[in-house]
């Protein structure tokens, strides 16, 4: 088979990088499927949603590939990536890297992900997948955004030339943000999506411009070995520290995935953190002895990254996720039992 290349063109508007200042993980264990090649995909008129997602599950965790992507929010400037996948003797790789700036990418081998940066040494972690431009359960475990979004196939449009599918990813409380995806009708991958608020403003694109599907692993899988990755990072936070405190309440879809004791990298803070998810988006909840008064919340979004503190009883409560101002609100109405604190046995 002839290697297929689609070539795009540039779109008007594209996305920046992430909010860096607090980068979450968690590990989330991707469902096996069977391997096929884009030839051998369904080609319909007419597709149900949850068929649809099937497929791009597929298409993405079996397919060598390589796609350049643009991330654009506006006001900012455009970044660009580089993001490859291929199967190396039946193990997913990939391969996730910006394209401007000193060379920062990411390097994931099975279920170890390695970090490689300038700013800091590089090093490995246990996880399941890569955080990049396209939501990781919306592209390859759909079943777990059932619950708080409905899909919609609106059905079919042109992607900068190619023929997609035209997909809505709808918040069914409405307490989260919308999405819009575009998948490609030849090989079932991700072309395009867009992050806009319940009004339909935009916040975030992400858009390939160019998309590679071949027969064989892309060159720089080719030779990639786990002795070539760093080694793992094992983190071991003091077990003595402890807030007694939880939460009440979870909005429709949303639920615990991690909760633990670590240091921040900012800082070095000992903090106990809880990772919620509703399958799309994730949002991060620290809880922490103030070292400052705050009489009143701060918040600001950036990057479609809602940040909110609150000091109540010495205790910081700090929230952060991709989740409108107004959501992350209602999470803080149902943090409970924040005044009781349990002093650092070895500070």
């Amino acid at each position: 088979m002839q290697a297929q290349t689609y070539l795009l063109q540039r779109p008007a508007f594209t996305a920046v990088s992430l909010f860096s200042f607090l980068i979450i993980v968690f590990v989330l264990y991707s469902t096996p499927v069977t391997a096929k090649t884009a030839n051998e995909l369904p080609q319909a008129n007419n597709i149900e949603a949850a068929d649809l997602l099937k497929q791009m599950a597929i298409a993405t965790n079996t397919l060598n590939y390589a796609s350049t992507l643009i991330v654009y929010r506006p006001g900012t400037e455009p970044v660009p990536f580089v993001w490859k996948h291929g199967r190396k003797d039946n193990v997913s790789v990939e391969m996730l890297s910006e394209l401007n700036g000193p060379n920062a990418k990411t390097i994931r081998y099975g279920n170890r992900v390695s970090y490689f940066n300038s700013d800091t040494s590089a090093h490995s972690l246990l996880q399941s997948h890569i955080h990049g431009p396209f939501a990781h359960n919306l592209i390859r475990q759909p079943e777990a955004i059932e619950t708080a979004y409905e899909v919609i196939v609106v059905g079919k449009s042109r992607v900068a030339g190619n023929e997609a599918w035209q997909v809505r990813v709808l918040s069914r409380d409405n307490s989260r943000y919308h999405y819009i995806l575009w998948v490609d009708t030849s090989s079932f991958l991700p072309l395009k999506l867009n992050t806009v608020t319940v009004k339909g403003e935009l916040i975030e694109q992400v858009q390939a411009t160019n998309l590679t599907i071949t027969d064989n692993i892309d060159d720089a899988f080719v030779d990639l070995t786990l002795n070539d990755l760093p080694a793992v990072m094992h983190l071991n936070p003091p077990k003595s520290y402890r807030l007694n405190w939880g939460i009440s309440r979870l909005p429709l879809g949303m639920k615990e995935v991690k909760r633990d004791i670590h240091r921040l990298s900012i800082n070095e803070d000992v903090v106990e953190y809880l990772l919620l998810s509703d399958g799309m988006v994730e949002v991060s909840v620290y809880l922490q002895k103030a070292t400052y008064p705050q009489s009143e919340d701060l918040l600001f979004t950036k990057d479609a990254v809602t940040f909110l503190s609150r000091v109540t009883d010495n205790i910081q409560v700090s929230i952060v996720g991709k989740v409108p101002p107004a959501t992350a609100q209602r999470l803080m109405q149902m943090i409970v039992s924040v005044e009781s604190v349990n002093e650092l046995i070895n500070p």
